[in-house]
């Protein structure tokens, strides 16, 4: 039996790029892991079945899942099958990665319990094919990452972890939606926002110059955020509020509905979040994890 620790994420910078031949739209983000996590256990079973469990009933676990399909890529012919058991804490559908965070801890997960002799190269392929973001979780820490967000480059860091504030308002956001509503926006006339972004980040990866994460706090943008809030403004509403209440900055996580704050110290995020625990359905504090500190080693 393993017992694993899947962590959510934030990402701290994204923006969206043109549209390739594919379909799929060019990212440039920064993901970052922080300190919540959904629990998960693998047992090994004495025959070649899957059971799959979770305490979130609206979490899919059947074979069209992506949770099973994962299992399935790695357990696939062998003699023995394997029990998982899911307990959620991060929220679902709600821009921090949970799901995708489950699929990166399981098929790690699975590869440590049973010691397969999966190459690095070949897991990262796995789960790219299973979703954009789930190799970053494989990495996990401080990543930046371009293309459709595979391509990921671990970012030193340095100094204090950052203290975040985390407000989710309960609303459903589509990730489809939000890009259609980016593409209506530019209309096919792409312009490169925030271009510098890039260049900033080449210190950090080329000369691998330690990232202090307590000065980026100026550097926190994520392109859907103008085009979310305006169809919901309630995702307006919290960012203001988390201003008020002492914030140096705020944005939405991946394509929201999340909306997190970076605060100055521990105890201001503990007061912001006793101000607004009871007026949005989820509000807690957390804070930056580096890879290191994360159980399942970056080995992958």
């Amino acid at each position: 039996m393993i017992r694993l620790k899947s962590y959510a994420k934030i990402n701290l910078y994204l923006d969206i790029k043109e549209k390739m031949e594919n379909g799929y739209h060019c990212i440039e983000t920064l993901f970052q892991t922080i300190n919540i996590y959904d629990e998960i256990i693998i047992r090994k079973i004495n025959k070649p079945i899957y059971q799959i469990k979770c305490d979130n009933p609206i979490v899919p676990v059947g074979r069209e899942s992506i949770v099973y399909q994962a299992v399935d890529c790695l357990m696939r012919d062998k003699d023995y099958g394997v029990e998982i058991r899911i307990r959620k804490n991060i929220p679902v559908a709600a821009g921090l990665g949970g799901g995708s965070s489950n699929v990166a801890s399981i098929l790690a997960g699975i590869c440590k319990l049973f010691q397969l002799d999966v190459k690095p190269t070949r897991l990262i392929n796995i789960a790219l094919s299973l979703g954009m973001d789930i190799p970053f979780f494989l990495k996990r820490g401080t990543v930046y990452a371009t293309g459709r967000g595979e391509l990921l480059y671990p970012i030193l860091t340095a100094g204090n972890p950052l203290h975040v504030l985390l407000v989710n308002p309960g609303i459903k956001v589509s990730t489809k939606w939000a890009y259609d509503e980016f593409d209506k926006e530019i209309k096919g006339n792409f312009k490169e926002t925030k271009i510098t972004f890039n260049h900033y980040m080449n210190n950090y990866i080329n000369k691998r110059k330690p990232l202090y994460l307590n000065e980026f706090g100026k550097h926190i943008y994520n392109r859907f955020d103008s085009i979310i809030s305006r169809k919901f403004p309630v995702i307006s509403e919290i960012k203001e509020k988390i201003i008020e209440l002492g914030a140096v900055s705020t944005t939405m996580s991946g394509s929201g509905p999340t909306v997190f704050g970076i605060m100055e110290n521990s105890r201001q995020a503990k007061l912001a979040c006793r101000e607004l625990k009871n007026k949005y359905p989820y509000v807690c504090t957390a804070k930056t994890v580096k890879a290191k500190n994360i159980f399942l080693k970056n080995s992958f």
